[in-house]
């Protein structure tokens, strides 16, 4: 009964009515006129009025009245009707009250054009649960957060973040203990040993005889490369550029170590290639052959022999180099320096993952 006799108060208090003026209609409304303790409800202020006048809407902190208090946030809402002739301007207020009363609000004040207009009346009851006397009542706490399974894909940031600081951070160490590190570069090579001349320019001759040089049909060709194999051979064997010189300067320089009569066959091989390179001679193909089998006597005749021991390859040797210059030093430094802070950002992204997930 007492709840109806509120309920009947209310809407003897409440008619709906608009205050108008001069073409401006205010009105007041509530979307719920009796809740329960602690409940919220609207509070709505409109203002109908001609566009483009200045409207002033009463300021409130905290409180609209006392015990109804204001929620955030105030929501402002224009609307144009009639072609944009009219306007409509919406305030809304969400309030709620934490005791068991009536609250009467006369009326609202609003200004518009510097004239200060007010709303129709509002009522507001607040009302708490009649708990029968004797009748026991369970008081249940707080329930517990639920604890949900966690995704990959929420992770995944975490683990990629994790990853790439990790990286960094071990990549910007190793730069900055090369970079103290600053000791002599030792590096071990082999040193395979030179092939002795006599054993090339053989080697050279017989896979020119297997090419079937002395059969080719370019004679010339074919003495080029022949007296190429000696002159480099020469040049190995006794000292001097026998590449850049001439048949008579190789002869004459030879005769000054050699027995004149072993350098006959040679001297008839240079004079048959200088024939055919420069006369454009043709010899024959038993000249050729027999040409080939001079050039292996002379070099046969002449070799040097070289120790077994010589031939094989020595031992590994250790060459010191330079420190680092302080180009690659300084280099070293600025890029251990980007990286590491490459991965402190990482990191930094990796504990803010980690903590917008569990905590």
């Amino acid at each position: 009964m007492k709840r109806f006799a509120i309920f009947l108060f209310l809407l003897s208090l409440l008619p709906v009515s608009l205050v108008s003026a001069q073409n401006v209609v205010v009105q007041a409304e509530v979307d719920s006129m009796m809740m329960w303790v602690g409940q919220q409800t609207g509070l709505h202020l409109e203002v109908t009025c001609d566009a483009g006048q200045d409207i002033v809407f009463p300021v409130y902190r905290d409180t609209i009245v006392k015990g109804l208090e204001i929620l955030p946030p105030v929501v402002t809402d224009t609307q144009y009707v009639n072609n944009g002739q009219r306007m409509t301007v919406k305030r809304s207020y969400t309030v709620t009250c934490f005791d068991s009363t009536l609250i009467y609000i006369p009326y609202l004040p609003v200004q518009v054009d510097g004239v200060e207009y007010q709303s129709n009346r509002l009522a507001l009851a607040f009302m708490t649960y009649d708990i029968p006397e004797g009748q026991e009542t369970q008081i249940f706490g707080p329930k517990e957060n639920m604890k949900t399974p966690v995704r990959f894909y929420e992770v995944r940031g975490l683990i990629l973040y994790g990853l790439l600081a990790i990286i960094a951070i071990v990549i910007a160490v190793y730069l900055f203990v090369r970079y103290r590190d600053d000791k002599p570069i030792i590096r071990k090579v082999r040193i395979e040993p030179k092939v002795p001349a006599h054993i090339r320019a053989i080697s050279q001759i017989e896979n020119l005889r297997q090419a079937g040089g002395p059969h080719n049909e370019d004679a010339k060709a074919y003495y080029t490369q022949l007296t190429d194999i000696l002159r480099e051979y020469i040049n190995d064997r006794f000292g001097f550029n026998a590449t850049e010189m001439t048949s008579y300067e190789i002869l004459e320089r030879l005769e000054e170590s050699q027995d004149k009569e072993s350098l006959s066959e040679l001297r008839d091989l240079l004079s048959t290639s200088d024939m055919v390179k420069f006369a454009k001679f043709k010899p024959m193909l038993n000249e050729n052959d027999r040409n080939l089998v001079s050039a292996l006597e002379f070099v046969n005749v002449t070799k040097v022999e070289v120790p077994e021991s010589e031939l094989q390859p020595r031992e590994e040797e250790t060459v010191i180099e330079m420190k680092r210059s302080k180009g690659a030093r300084l280099a070293l430094l600025v890029t251990g320096v980007a990286i590491s802070v490459a991965g402190a950002a990482f990191l930094v992204l990796a504990v803010l993952k980690l903590y917008y997930l569990f905590f």
